[in-house]
């Protein structure tokens, strides 16, 4: 019975030795996503299985962020290996200036990809007396959760309006937006987003909503002061009721990776990636109608090289 027993621990220990060894030598890298609202979580499940695929033995994961600056400032510090960003916030923390200037530049970060643009969208509830930006005046508005991407935009923004009576800034989770807003409780909410977005959508359909215009003067003064900016068209006839074009201000979304990645495995996410762009663009509506070649040009952050 003694000897039995023996030869089941041995062959056991066999068996589960090797299936012990995979696991104790697994890679793990982790992939900043923002919150759930901003939909980088289904690029970032995709990305995430193109490396695991590409890269025996590497496993994925993916971590909520809240916004651009805490995930530069996760990758910075080794927490994360790969983040989703904004591109002026980017090269803020490349640099070691604006928001990152207490911090040594991010000399080691690498761009990988250029996705979509987002966009400052600035939502009033139609029939307001409000045109423009100006016009928001003492006005309720949200830009959403704390140290959200939208209130770095916003806070750049408002420093060149001469505002007797200010907004009144109020924080809200981006998941009550409709509720507060379409009830009245707040007069503008404020998103940095892609178009088409799902969050815009619902409130569009949740109640009759429009856009307002970013002043072209002011637009000119945050390119002219702000690397990462450029001026775009809010266009007219993509949510219902929203009739007319505005303009405003919008940042490139980049994918970048931190110095903490084994360089085989962000060369062999690479070549992967670039047999499934195609595929990948299916992951979010605001990525349907980029070329293909987009995803490779007009970096703004010294690329990969392997």
């Amino acid at each position: 019975m003694q000897m039995l027993r023996t030869i089941i621990i041995l062959l056991l220990s066999i068996t589960i030795a090797p299936l012990h060894s995979a696991v104790a030598g697994q890679k793990i890298v982790r992939i900043g996503v923002g919150s759930l609202v901003e939909g980088y979580h289904s690029m970032g499940s995709q990305i995430c299985r193109y490396i695991s695929e590409s890269n025996e033995g590497v496993k994925c994961e993916l971590v909520p962020t809240s916004d651009s600056r805490e995930a530069l400032w996760l990758l910075h510090r080794e927490k994360i290996d790969f983040a989703f960003t904004l591109s002026n916030l980017a090269l803020q923390s490349y640099s070691g200036k604006g928001y990152f200037v207490t911090s040594k530049p991010f000399k080691d970060m690498r761009q990988l990809l250029r996705l979509h643009d987002e966009y400052f969208t600035v939502i009033v509830r139609d029939g307001a007396d409000v045109k423009r930006f100006a016009d928001l005046a003492g006005m309720r508005l949200s830009n959403g959760p704390p140290k959200s991407d939208s209130s770095v935009i916003y806070k750049a923004l408002d420093s060149y309006y001469d505002f007797k009576n200010p907004p009144i800034d109020i924080e809200l989770a981006y998941e009550d937006y409709a509720k507060k807003f379409c009830g009245g409780a707040i007069d503008a909410i404020m998103i940095m987003t892609g178009h088409p977005s799902s969050l815009v959508n619902y409130i569009a359909h949740t109640c009759r909503s429009n856009f307002i215009t970013i002043e072209s003067d002011k637009i000119d003064l945050l390119l002219r002061n702000n690397p990462g900016f450029r001026k775009v068209v809010l266009e007219s006839g993509v949510y219902p009721n929203i009739n007319e074009s505005h303009e405003s201000v919008a940042v490139s979304t980049i994918f970048v990776v931190g110095k903490s990645v084994d360089e085989k495995i962000v060369a062999n996410f690479l070549e992967r990636f670039k047999k499934e762009v195609s595929k990948f663009k299916a992951t979010n509506p605001v990525l349907y109608d980029l070329k293909d070649s987009h995803f490779m040009s007009e970096f703004v952050l010294p690329k990969f090289k392997n």
